[in-house]
């Protein structure tokens, strides 16, 4: 199982073809004119993470899910411009902003999902990470009346899980869909993030899923804070993970 790994601090701060048709080489005029920050500089940033900006909303690459189940919806727009490599510190990001993918790349709807939690950009599916218009965590992800299962696994490559059942299943959706959303930079900076973290897999009837990582110490997630019910059903959970398999816990 490969997990994706979020490093904190990015979090705030292929045929050959398709590669070709998507490319297209951004001249120094063309970025001087696209941003103050995307011209000559000591040192152009190349390590982003696979996201995309659009509608101010930011995405990050799911690489986790099956992807088979899912359907492209309309077209909705293409990648505007490519960061990694052209801009430089301090630069701001823009709509149609994307740090991997090429300028051109087709941006697309994923059929019985709302555009602000997932789409396709290219064929890689994206998903929600920060949206400035959520107010609930279910503002970000569109998954009521979706989930197959949940289950609690460590942050480590070929991790042991533990299913939440069908009860505990609903009435953890029910609260932490409901959670006000906050977003991680502000989470941050009261946070110390010391404590054991763990992955929740929602896997959904398409056969999609993505994973959320929670931080029990401080009772937060990456997109707000916990409440004791979402946390007391989590830590019962945990509670059998580290019981049935120790040696992934020492």
């Amino acid at each position: 199982m490969k997990l994706m790994l979020i490093p904190l601090i990015l979090i705030f701060l292929m045929d050959s073809n398709s590669f070709n048709s998507y490319h297209h080489a951004v001249t120094q005029e063309e970025l001087s004119k696209y941003n103050e920050f995307t011209g000559e500089c000591g040192l152009l940033v190349d390590e982003y993470d696979p996201e995309l900006m659009w509608n101010n909303i930011k995405y990050l690459k799911n690489y986790e899910s099956d992807t088979k189940g899912l359907e492209r919806g309309k077209k909705i727009g293409e990648v505007l411009f490519k960061m990694n490599g052209n801009v430089c510190l301090g630069y701001k990001r823009k709509h149609g902003d994307a740090t991997w993918a090429e300028i051109g790349t087709p941006i697309y709807q994923v059929k019985e999902y709302t555009e602000k939690f997932r789409i396709f950009v290219g064929d890689d599916l994206y998903e929600a990470l920060e949206n400035p218009y959520a107010k609930k965590i279910g503002d970000i992800f569109d998954i009521s009346g979706k989930i197959k299962k949940i289950t609690i696994e460590y942050p480590i490559e070929n991790s042991p899980s533990v299913e939440f059942p069908e009860e505990a299943t609903k009435k953890f959706i029910d609260e932490f869909l409901n959670l006000e959303y906050v977003p991680f930079k502000d989470i941050y900076k009261t946070s110390m993030f010391r404590s054991e973290k763990y992955f929740l897999r929602f896997q959904l009837h398409d056969d999609s899923s993505f994973i959320v990582s929670f931080w029990p110490d401080e009772n937060v997630f990456i997109q707000g804070h916990g409440n004791d019910v979402t946390k007391k059903i989590i830590m019962s959970h945990a509670e059998k993970l580290t019981t049935k398999y120790p040696r992934f816990y020492n």
